[in-house]
């Protein structure tokens, strides 16, 4: 009995050992846009996520979004499209936020973002992965985003001074001739009194 227990607890300690060496980090990346719209000249920013699934450090990780924001065709406000980080810890989750500014309108492809790591310090292998995609992309001018989300309030100045004389002329004919009937009518009551 005491062998057959000794013989189990070794087995089990050898399994979590081997288990606990295989295993690797892998970081996923996640990309993803938080504007609703995307508008020409307007503010855009993307957020890029990056989780450790591994029980060990990653370290040397570079990030690279650059094909997918090309300078002809958006402007770099804040952030950095390839940025860089000595380690991320086990387990840890990271958030990267960019901010651009698309310089024309139309559809954009926004592809993968591509990031390189090493798994160990001493191992000099390097691992490389690729983020979620945004896909196609359709950014709207400012005039096409104005007409579909702005208030509107000068348009519905212009549309209450047009449309007034067409309700307000109307309405003081109908007053005069209401006023005339009603004068003409006291005035037969006061001689129809009268008499």
């Amino acid at each position: 009995m005491f062998l057959k227990t000794t013989l189990i607890l070794l087995a089990f300690i050898s399994v979590v050992y081997s288990q606990t060496d295989d295993e690797e980090s892998f970081l996923f990346v996640t990309k993803q846009t938080v504007n609703r719209f995307i508008v020409q000249g307007k503010e855009l920013t993307i957020k890029y996520g990056l989780y450790n699934s591994g029980p060990t450090t990653v370290f040397n990780v570079n990030l690279n979004d650059v094909h997918s924001y090309p300078s002809k065709y958006y402007e770099l406000l804040v952030g950095t499209l390839n940025p860089k980080w000595e380690r991320i810890n086990a387990g840890a989750n990271l958030t990267h936020v960019v901010v651009l500014k698309p310089k024309e309108s139309g559809i954009s492809n926004s592809s993968h973002a591509i990031v390189t790591y090493q798994k160990s310090e001493k191992n000099a292998e390097v691992q490389r992965t690729y983020s979620s995609e945004i896909g196609d992309v359709y950014i709207m001018t400012g005039r096409e985003y104005d007409r579909r989300f702005s208030s509107h309030v000068i348009d519905w100045i212009l549309f209450t001074a047009m449309a007034s004389p067409c309700i307000v002329f109307p309405f003081f004919l109908w007053f005069n001739s209401k006023r005339k009937y009603e004068l003409l009518a006291s005035k037969d009551k006061a001689t129809k009194k009268a008499q």
